[in-house]
């Protein structure tokens, strides 16, 4: 019972890097109006598209939350959110691992978050 919990959980952490809350958060700036930060996950979110066709076998959902880590700690700029966020990340990090992804796949995800985040930092700007 307590293994099925905690894959429970860990599943349940791993939905934050999922396309369907990306773009809840997405919808949601648009709502209010924050154009930069639509075109920072939307930017992020095409260059994650286009470097997963290229670099194989990396954890997208890993991916997608580091840019959502990324772009709503920009967004808020509060230190308490930016670390509550930071941990949500580690957390799916380690649910990850838990649910035996393999760890070249967690690595590729994170550097694939990192470099879709900083294309979309460097390049909403341009927009």
């Amino acid at each position: 019972m307590l293994e099925n919990w905690k894959k429970e959980v860990a599943r349940d952490c791993i939905a934050l890097g999922s396309i369907p809350f990306y773009f809840i958060v997405i919808i949601r700036a648009i709502i209010g109006k924050y154009n930069v930060f639509v075109y920072q996950l939307l930017i992020a979110l095409a260059v994650l598209v286009i470097l997963g066709f290229l670099i194989k076998r990396s954890d997208m959902h890993i991916a997608r939350c580091f840019a959502l880590w990324a772009f709503t700690s920009l967004f808020y700029q509060d230190n308490l959110y930016t670390a509550f966020a930071f941990l949500l990340w580690i957390a799916v990090l380690v649910s990850s691992y838990y649910l035996k992804v393999k760890k070249s796949m967690i690595v590729k995800g994170t550097v694939l978050g990192i470099a879709s985040s900083g294309a979309g930092y460097y390049l909403a700007g341009l927009v």
